[in-house]
C-alpha cells in the first residue's frame, strides 16, 4: 500500500500517544498525522520539547497525575493509546520506579 492511511484506514480519531513530545514519539505522531489521525501528545516536558508537538494538541501532564490523565481522556475520548512515556537514561529509570 502506498500512503499509511489507506493502510490504517483514513480516520480522523484521537490516539493519545504518552511521551508524544519525545523523540520516538514525535515521529510517531508525524506518521499519525499523515496517516490521517489526530495524535494527542500527552508529556510532562522533562524529556520531551513543546516545539516538537507539532502534528496535534498537546497536552502538559504527568502519568502519575490521574485527575489529569482522565480529564485529556475524557477530553478527546481517544481510540487508542500508544505509550511512549519513561524516563531516558536507564539508571535513572531503575531509580525513579514509582
Amino acid at each position: 500500500m502506498d500512503d499509511m492511511g489507506t493502510f490504517f484506514g483514513k480516520s480522523s480519531s484521537h490516539i493519545l500517544v504518552t511521551g508524544g513530545a519525545g523523540y520516538i514519539g514525535s515521529h510517531t505522531c508525524k506518521t499519525l498525522a499523515r496517516a490521517g489521525y489526530t495524535p494527542i501528545t500527552y508529556d510532562n516536558l522533562v524529556y520531551g520539547h513543546r516545539w516538537a508537538a507539532k502534528w496535534g494538541p498537546l497536552e502538559v501532564g504527568d502519568l502519575t497525575d490521574r485527575q489529569r490523565l482522565d480529564a485529556v481522556i475524557k477530553k478527546y475520548n481517544p481510540e487508542s493509546v500508544i505509550h511512549f512515556a519513561a524516563y531516558a537514561y536507564v539508571g535513572e529509570s531503575i531509580k525513579k520506579t514509582g
